[in-house]
């Protein structure tokens, strides 16, 4: 079955300290984006599927040592779905604010706090550089939405589609 499409979530997370974001920028070993800059985060397990928040607060335990009880107002602000080969990939990103400035080590790739003026210089993806991007321009506009975000293709290149995911009863 040449055509089976498979579907692949995961749930990573932007914590906030301040002006301060903590990314990561992903290992040059890492089979997807290796030396990339992304959020923290991955793959939900599959007990996680139906759960993307208690996957982000797995992965953010995971990769920064940084506990649920030293995470705030941890909000999806994003949905981003995109297709791969056969693989539909759909990531749950989440917002949130952290007291804590320490992190722990992580073999994902080494963490750094960014300060808001310095997010779009970094290098992402191609769709999460548009999300970002997004995300910045809108961050007061849509604070209390959550943004679906479906890549295609327009002109050989990427094209995001924003749209507010919303409760239309």
């Amino acid at each position: 079955m040449d055509n089976k499409i498979i579907l692949q979530n995961a749930s990573g997370a932007f914590l906030i300290n301040g002006d301060n974001y903590l990314l990561m920028k992903r290992s040059p070993n890492r089979e997807i984006a290796p030396n990339l800059w992304s959020c923290v985060g991955g793959l939900m397990d599959k007990n996680e599927i139906n759960d993307p928040f208690e996957a982000c607060v797995r992965e953010i335990w995971e990769e920064t040592g940084i506990s649920k009880e030293n995470i705030f107002n941890l909000t999806l602000r994003y949905i981003i779905i995109r297709r791969y080969k056969n693989i539909v990939r759909q990531n749950y990103i989440y917002f949130g604010e952290t007291n804590v400035k320490e992190f722990i080590d992580s073999e994902e790739g080494t963490l750094h706090w960014i300060n808001e003026k310095d997010l779009l210089e970094k290098e992402y993806t191609k769709v999460y550089a548009e999300m970002i991007k997004h995300y910045v321009q809108n961050k007061y506009l849509y604070k209390d939405n959550i943004i679906l975000g479906v890549a295609g293709k327009e002109s050989g290149g990427l094209k995001m589609n924003w749209s507010v995911l919303d409760d239309f009863e």
